[in-house]
């Protein structure tokens, strides 16, 4: 069954929306998170600040709404097209996706992210986690992974080992492919879950 059709001025909330959330994005990737207030996001968006304030509390709440958009992405675009016949072949595909989205971030947009002062790596219940979680799960049961840990455990093992690889990228300032190292380093790491 379809839902309702969205409405005219529904749709104009959601470009507004979009807009000032692209334009944020563009603005922390050029200049730097810090670098940039919310007065500038509303002028370049086109927007009033109190528009600003309508759909975002402050500029912070631009960085949760790239974890959504992230845990969107996993739902929408990966989640059916994670390939391989074993649980490791879908986890080394889905830690592919893990690097397209993080390169798609942009490298100065990864630099504000991958800070101590980010919290939002550690917030439980994202649909990204819960994707591997279940990939985890069902290499447990069909007896390729380990159940020494849980599927929960081993998500956060992985994310542990796939946020230092990005850190390190931002360090290099991007300057190797994150997709290649990626599939590298999560296939070295794999064996120890056997």
């Amino acid at each position: 069954m379809k839902g309702k059709k969205l409405t005219k001025r529904q749709l104009q909330a959601i470009d507004t929306k979009n807009r000032i959330y692209n334009v944020a994005l563009d603005l922390m990737e050029r200049k730097g998170f810090d670098n940039i207030t919310i007065e500038e996001i509303s002028k370049k968006a086109g927007v009033s600040i109190g528009s600003f304030y309508h759909y975002f509390s402050s500029k912070y709440d631009v960085f949760v709404e790239i974890y959504k958009v992230g845990d969107d992405f996993f739902l929408k675009e990966v989640k059916d097209k994670i390939q391989g016949q074993t649980a490791f072949e879908k986890i080394i595909d889905y830690f592919r996706y893990y690097s397209d989205l993080n390169t798609s971030t942009g490298l100065d947009t990864a630099k504000q992210l991958y800070t101590a002062n980010n919290k939002m790596f550690i917030k439980k219940g994202r649909y990204m986690q819960t994707l591997l979680q279940e990939i985890i799960a069902e290499g447990q049961k069909s007896g390729e992974i380990t159940t020494n840990n849980s599927p929960e455990e081993l998500t956060e093992f992985l994310f542990i080992a796939a946020r230092g690889l990005v850190y390190d990228w931002c360090l290099h300032e991007g300057s190797y492919n994150l997709k290649e190292s990626m599939v590298k380093f999560i296939s070295r790491i794999l064996p120890t879950l056997q």
